[in-house]
């Protein structure tokens, strides 16, 4: 027979028994406007041509002010603290390395001769492949460092979140396991995934209080291995398929498909709008026979990914579906490609109302336990991607 519980809170006939946590399921709230978001990215793209682009650091920072404010947990909205000039003393501190580098290869080949460059390349040459080979480390490095900055600068009830870790092993840690996984034919992916997310997601926290993760790849290989063999199979018929409308396409469009070289060596304007429709006709059949299967892949690993996290008591899941997924994915696609990249807020609006529409949090964070961290994070950010263009929002 199961002991009774007594009425008074915390207590029982072994003694004080502590609370049971609150599981009660809640949802982020997102109550942005696209059209407020507009006119904050629309005043940042007039200033960004008045000031030959130098304004860009600060009308971020006001997009990321906007969205961080309009998004809310348990009642409790977020706060972005960065500034404009700490953005932009990032970017002078890339543009600074990338400049030592450059300088020292013109140090070595006007006082070392030309000779001292390898494989006779030229200074110009070797500078390309200084950038490529160092480059793509540094991206590695750049996305880690930069998810640093955001989230030392943001605060969610007046506490500080944080990123702990270095981001050269990050990074170092990106480099390896990615060639790895191309030498594999990505038979890797889940490991690149799951050990790549693990520092972003166990080293992040709220206050002193730290995420923990308990993902594995083991847990998701035999669905990946799946999606594996079915992706070879769904790009055969997508190349078979394109192939046969290309041929097909273009046949009828010019009679036959030896006049396509001519065609396109002499471009008039119907034949330029015969590519238009061919390519619009290849991406049709690469979004019914790829896309649903990839966002089939995405949709499961993001699920994977939120269900085995969790900080302190607070636990969390995701309903995302394949279809929601493909959804998003094609008309975010669309978005930037038929604007001209002038769709990014609609893609930044989209993005933050499907957080908040399928992001599941169970319980609340214990108060007792979090304390303002001593670390205040860095003084400057996102250099690093602001150099390969790709730190976005």
């Amino acid at each position: 027979m199961t002991p009774a519980l007594s009425d008074a809170p915390g207590s029982g006939p072994w003694g004080a028994i502590p609370p049971a946590p609150d599981l009660t399921a809640r949802q982020p709230v997102y109550d942005g406007k696209l059209g407020e978001l507009y006119g904050i990215y629309l005043r940042h793209l007039v200033w960004m041509v008045m000031t030959f682009g130098l304004s860009r650091f600060w009308g971020r920072t006001r997009l990321r002010r906007y969205l961080w404010s309009h998004l809310s947990i348990l009642g409790d909205r977020f706060e972005y603290t960065g500034r404009g000039i700490e953005l932009f003393l990032g970017f002078v501190f890339a543009v600074l390395v990338l400049a030592a580098l450059g300088g020292g290869l013109w140090a070595i080949q006007h006082f070392a001769g030309s000779d001292a460059l390898p494989f006779g390349l030229g200074l110009l040459d070797t500078f390309s492949v200084a950038i490529a080979v160092v480059g793509i480390p540094l991206l590695y490095v750049g996305q880690y460092s930069g998810l640093r900055y955001r989230l030392s600068h943001t605060r969610w009830r007046g506490i500080r979140c944080g990123l702990a870790g270095s981001s050269w092993r990050y990074g170092a840690q990106a480099l390896f396991l990615n060639i790895a996984n191309a030498m594999s034919a990505q038979l890797l992916t889940p490991v690149v995934s799951v050990n790549l997310a693990r520092p972003r997601i166990a080293n992040a926290g709220l206050g002193t209080l730290r995420f923990t993760f308990a993902g594995s790849a083991g847990d998701i290989y035999k669905r990946y291995v799946g999606y594996y063999f079915l992706n070879i199979l769904a790009w055969v018929l997508a190349i078979g398929i394109g192939v046969a409308i290309a041929w097909g396409f273009f046949a009828e469009s010019f009679g036959s498909i030896e006049q396509l070289p001519k065609e396109i060596a002499k471009p008039t304007a119907r034949t330029v709008m015969v590519l238009i429709l061919a390519a619009f006709l290849l991406y049709a059949v690469f979004s019914v026979l790829i896309l649903p299967l990839r966002c089939w892949w995405q949709a499961y690993l993001f699920r994977h990914l939120v269900e085995r996290t969790r900080h302190g008591h607070v636990l969390f899941a995701s309903s995302i579906t394949t279809r929601q997924m493909w959804g998003f994915m094609v008309l975010n696609y669309l978005i930037v490609v038929l604007t001209f990249g002038l769709g990014w807020p609609w893609v930044m609006h989209r993005t933050l109302k499907l957080i908040a529409s399928e992001l599941w949090i169970y319980g609340a964070p214990d108060g007792g336990a979090i304390r303002q961290p001593g670390d205040h994070g860095p003084g400057y950010g996102e250099g690093l991607l602001d150099m390969f263009d790709v730190a976005g929002v």
